[in-house]
């Protein structure tokens, strides 16, 4: 019988709700980055020229750096984090969210300079 706690853990198995929950977080990370590619080939399509003929290129490319650093990331993330969760230790601290924050960040700033630049030119 079940307590309110949850069902009983058998021994030598990590509570397998974790581990779902780890899944659930690496899908999180592959959405982000997948939308990053997704901006990517959207800037290289529809914005070729912005602020300076390889404007739309360049933040193409680092678009798509970002959509490739987060999905490695996020995995990385995943297997230290399955591992830790079967080991029965604490997660380990992971400065990956903090990077790719900056990535975007950055960016978004160079986007919002080349927009600029767009708009003052005509």
């Amino acid at each position: 019988m079940s307590s309110p706690a949850g069902p009983p853990r058998s021994p030598g198995h990590p509570d397998y709700r974790f581990s779902l929950a780890n899944e659930r977080t690496l899908l999180a990370w592959l959405r982000t980055a997948l939308a990053l590619v997704a901006g990517g080939v959207a800037m290289t399509q529809f914005v070729p020229e912005l602020g300076f003929p390889a404007g739309g290129p360049v933040v193409s490319i680092g678009l798509l750096l970002a959509g490739l650093g987060t999905a490695l990331a996020g995995y990385r993330r995943y297997a230290r984090n399955e591992t830790a969760i079967a080991a029965d230790q604490p997660l380990p601290t992971s400065a990956a969210a903090g990077w790719i924050t900056a990535a975007v960040t950055v960016l978004v700033v160079a986007l919002l300079v080349l927009v600029v630049v767009q708009v003052v030119r005509g």
